[in-house]
């Protein structure tokens, strides 16, 4: 038998040479011979056969949900290597970390192969080290990145650059490009809320993320491609060449080359990785097997720029998604990190309450114990008696250890190992936990959205977002229970009224809402509060008559460590001053 590396010298060679007759070929040829292959062909020969042109994107596909960390990094990696003419990659956040220079590397082999690659990253979040960019540059001529509206044109801006890029347009260094998308040939496509960093792959020893992406197969992907043709050509979007001190590196020489796989520090993560994304029996049974065709599902998705002024007022994604829930009638079940409604969103809240009195909202957010936001969980905190009393909106927050820890992270004892040492020699403080990224909407087991969109102020109106909005019922119903299970009451706590004696809520409301009215909050006493089931009790939900006797107050603030952190006052503090600050959150 072959060697290893001799294998993979042979499929190198044959790619190289069938490499032209991909490029002449069609989407609907793309990923023939590889275990993606039957899906790409059986999705556009739908699609063509249920659209007279056959220029139709929103019928035919194949979609399956990717909620596994570990799984979602193996699925990219397939990809990457499997793609033969074009991958196009769009990311909030490109983090220089082991799963960050391994989709990096990966990239840059496809390019060597003669795969045209092209990445757009959002510049405010991602990797700032001119000299690792400059090689970015020059790795390979089929290889190249753009960011997305670098301050004063540079990749590490100092707070001088930064400030006078803020003088000059403050509008320019709020909004940003918070899009996820992955493209294959222009027949694959991922997108939903995963960015680029060991955090989203199951592979941080600390906070990793739940979260959740689609993998779609057919002419879906060309919407996609035409979204991020206008991202490409965008004015803001600069050439890594083209950024001062990127060329200041460049000009001076002597770049570190990264040209060997030995080249890049994996911190052993990725051996039995590397081996699954080649074995096309486990990628068949994971993923291309689990592809099931949906009625109907389309790519929205905002323009470059998202508005002319500081906010949108006709973001496209945000219509596509007040238009969806404008049709719901029994439930709305959501799925996001933020929960930072503005006045516009709640307002839809209350309409389609009044129009639809047996509508039933569940939320499924992060917990103070699980969020990497704390202005956001702050604002969240401060409007929380709005959404329970006055919206009457089932909120549950995720807990950082829940009870499904196991199915959610399978990786976490390997974490949990690496960490103990880190823990140790003081270089992190918490163990392995759970953090909430996921952004998702079910109405009526009709409709879903999978995508980058947060229920936040930012998404509704600053930053552009995209994501799938899909009409098929088996779909919407799949993607409902894996959020009712984060919802579980092992998995989350629940956010109600407090049983307040003497009838005295709502004098305590009245009297918490007027003092709100000013520029501090001061009024200490919430109508709501987070709770627990009781040990024995049955799960009814927190409008339920008898809900206090099913559920004890487990505090505004469960899951920490100690009862009056430093995290806790700056909770309340933000609560307390940061009300003007909400719309940018």
């Amino acid at each position: 038998m072959f060697r290893p590396s001799v294998v993979r010298r042979i499929r190198l060679l044959l790619l190289l040479c069938l490499a032209p007759l991909a490029a002449r070929a069609g989407p609907e040829t793309a990923f023939a011979g590889t275990p993606f292959g039957p899906a790409v062909a059986a999705a556009f020969a739908a699609a063509d056969g249920k659209a007279a042109d056959g220029k139709a994107t929103d019928r035919g596909n194949r979609l399956a949900l990717l909620g596994g960390g570990y799984d979602a990094l193996l699925l990219r990696v397939h990809l990457i290597r499997q793609a033969r003419v074009s991958i196009a990659v769009q990311t909030f956040i490109w983090t220089n970390d082991e799963c960050g220079r391994l989709l990096m590397y990966e990239l840059i082999e496809a390019a060597r192969r003669g795969v045209k690659v092209r990445v757009i990253a959002d510049h405010l979040v991602s990797d700032q080290d001119p000299e690792v960019v400059a090689f970015l540059a020059t790795a390979h001529p089929n290889f190249e990145l753009k960011h997305y509206r670098p301050a004063m044109a540079r990749i590490k801006p100092s707070l001088f650059h930064t400030l006078l890029a803020s003088v000059q347009s403050f509008h320019g260094v709020n909004q940003r490009m918070h899009n996820k998308v992955m493209l294959f040939d222009d027949a694959v496509l991922i997108t939903g809320g995963r960015n680029i960093e060991n955090t989203y792959y199951d592979h941080a020893t600390e906070m990793n993320f739940r979260d959740r992406d689609v993998v779609a197969v057919g002419p879906v992907a060309r919407a996609a491609a035409e979204s991020f043709a206008e991202f490409w050509k965008f004015r803001h979007a600069v050439s890594s060449r083209d950024l001062t001190d990127v060329q200041e590196v460049l000009r001076r020489g002597g770049v570190r080359r990264y040209d060997r796989r030995e080249d890049y520090d994996f911190g052993g993560y990725f051996e039995a990785l590397d081996r699954e994304a080649d074995d096309a029996a486990l990628v068949a049974a994971r993923f291309a097997d689990r592809l099931r065709p949906v009625e109907r599902v389309v790519f929205v998705s905002d323009e470059p720029g998202k508005s002319g002024g500081f906010f949108s007022r006709t973001a496209r994604i945000t219509r596509e998604l007040g238009r969806t829930l404008e049709r719901a009638r029994g439930s709305v079940v959501m799925q996001t990190p933020y929960l930072v409604l503005s006045p516009t969103a709640r307002q839809l809240f209350r309409e389609l309450q009044e129009r639809h009195p047996g509508l039933r909202i569940r939320i499924s957010s992060n917990s103070f114990a699980s969020t990497d936001n704390l202005l956001a969980y702050s604002a969240n905190y401060r409007l929380r008696n709005e959404y329970v009393v006055g919206l009457k909106l089932q909120v549950h927050e995720f807990k950082p250890r829940p009870a499904a820890m196991a199915e959610l992270f399978p990786r976490h004892e390997e974490m949990a190992a690496r960490a103990e040492a880190r823990i140790a020699s003081g270089r992190q403080e918490r163990r392995p936990f759970l953090c909430l990224h996921a952004k998702s909407l079910v109405v009526d087991d009709a409709v879903a959205f999978v995508g980058s969109y947060n229920l936040d102020p930012r998404s509704e109106n600053l930053n552009t977002e995209v994501g799938l909005l899909v009409e098929d019922a088996a779909f919407a119903r799949e993607l409902r229970e894996e959020i009712e299970r984060d919802m579980r009451p092992e998995n989350s706590w629940v956010i109600a009224r407090r049983s307040i004696p003497l009838g005295l809520e709502t004098v305590n409301a009245l009297v918490g809402g007027v003092l709100a009215l000013g520029p501090l909050e001061v009024w200490p006493i919430q109508n709501t509060s987070s709770f627990e089931l009781r040990p024995g009790a049955m799960a009814v939900p927190p409008d339920a008559p008898d809900f206090h006797q099913h559920y004890r107050e487990a505090g505004s603030f469960p899951g920490t460590d100690t009862p009056l952190s430093n995290k806790e006052i700056l909770t309340r503090l933000y609560k307390a001053v940061g009300a003007p600050l909400t719309p940018v959150l």
